[in-house]
């Protein structure tokens, strides 16, 4: 279940986005309920998802609640704007985020790595359980293979790049100019590393830790800053880049303004890649500033070489996604198989037992080898039942199969299913 830059604009996705600490603490309230298995949240800058074991019919309405009410949202939006998906639409939705589908720029690869990070969270907070643990490896895996077996990502396109082309659109030449990145994590290095081969006069760094932004500020010759030298920074560059996550407003139009006045009438540009937005929307009302911001990118049309992949990813994912939902069924299967084979060797023990009082005469080989040659009879005897029962619990119809071999052997079925 969540929200995204498909389902909301970006004015309602900011007001809701969960980060750090505050979705630690949303993860481990979730998985306190006993509605739910286990519980493996994906933040990232156009996403906000949840997906839940659900251990109870409820586990939908429950969970519906408890996003409702911690993201703020009123009932009218959550229904305009929250998703949900079950069993396999679940799990199809989480491969093709993994694989790029969902992004603002499509195919992009900065998406594998918060996914992956995103389960690293859930097992630090003890919240993915074994099933949640299967689903987004595989998910990572699908990822990889999408990005290895199709043209989807090609061009190397990431929502860095993708912007500043947009941003160059708007500025012309970029040659000779100075520039100002905001920000010192993963995207703030994309960006540096993008803008180095393009000609720009100077790159700077601000980002709330000084010392971070001197570190790669270093790479392009360039100087750091903290937050508190921006206002002076805005009057001196030419282009701003900020990709600072959890902040929110960084820059007002109130200091867009005071800028403007100092800059002698030459044009700033501004490219806003956070969420929230580290650049107020109303900036762009101000006289000599162009801003672009995720809710342009948003806008604009995906790039053709990538669409033109599209099908062939999908029909990737779908074999994929039947892969992982036969392997499940198969699991379910399994702790009746475990008893059968069970029952197999206690009776053949029990037996053996019988005989052996029965005729003491036997030695200890004797003893050995009758005993070897009956557990090798109940091995072979069980062998194919074993392996046609896995095929058979696997296939589409597969939890009829699962529920007989659950009666017979007394096994009760442990129904889990994601929702996402």
């Amino acid at each position: 279940m969540g929200i995204s830059h498909s389902s909301a604009p970006v004015d309602v996705l900011e007001r809701v986005v969960i980060s750090g600490e505050d979705l630690d603490v949303v993860l481990s309230e979730l998985n306190a309920a006993n509605e739910f298995g286990a519980v493996y949240a994906l933040s990232t800058c156009n996403r906000m998802e949840f997906y839940v074991e659900k251990h109870a019919d409820s586990a939908a309405a429950l969970l519906r609640s408890k996003l409702v009410s911690r993201l703020g949202l009123s009932t009218e939006d959550a229904e305009r704007f929250l998703y949900q998906h079950e069993g396999t639409d679940a799990v199809r939705h989480l491969y093709s985020v993994s694989s790029g589908l969902e992004s603002i720029v499509i195919g992009e690869d900065q998406i594998l790595g918060q996914v992956k990070d995103a389960l690293d969270r859930a097992r630090r907070l003890g919240t993915a359980g074994p099933l949640i643990n299967q689903l987004v490896q595989s998910a990572i895996r699908v990822g990889k293979r999408v990005r290895t077996e199709t043209d989807i990502n090609r061009a190397g396109r990431s929502l860095a790049t993708v912007g500043l082309s947009a941003l160059e659109h708007v500025v012309g030449a970029m040659s000779g100019r100075s520039a100002l990145v905001v920000g010192a994590g993963t995207m703030a290095g994309v960006v540096v590393a993008a803008l180095r081969g393009s000609g720009l006069a100077r790159i700077d760094v601000a980002n709330r830790t000084p010392e971070k932004a001197a570190r790669l500020a270093e790479t392009t010759g360039g100087n750091g800053y903290g937050l508190d030298d921006l206002p002076s920074l805005l009057a001196q560059v030419d282009l701003v880049v900020t990709c600072i996550g959890g902040t929110g407003a960084l820059l007002t139009a109130a200091d867009a303004e005071e800028a403007v006045r100092y800059r002698d009438g030459s044009p700033l540009f501004l490219l806003d890649l956070a969420l929230p937005r580290n650049i107020a929307g109303d900036v762009a009302k101000v006289d000599g500033v162009s801003l672009v911001d995720l809710e342009t990118l948003a806008g604009n049309g995906p790039d053709e070489a990538a669409l033109s992949s599209v099908a062939s990813v999908r029909s990737l994912i779908e074999g994929e996604v039947e892969g992982f939902l036969a392997a499940q069924r198969a699991a379910k299967v399994a702790p009746a198989l475990v008893k059968l084979r069970t029952v197999a060797s206690t009776t053949a023990e029990a037996e053996l037992g019988r005989l052996f009082r029965k005729v003491p005469a036997f030695d200890e080989q004797h003893r050995s080898e009758i005993t070897l040659s009956v557990h090798r009879i109940v091995e072979k005897v069980l062998h194919g039942p074993t392996v046609r029962a896995r095929e058979l619990a696997g296939a589409p119809d597969g939890s009829q199969y699962v529920e007989v071999l659950g009666k017979l052997f007394d096994v009760p079925g442990e129904p889990s299913e994601v929702v996402a």
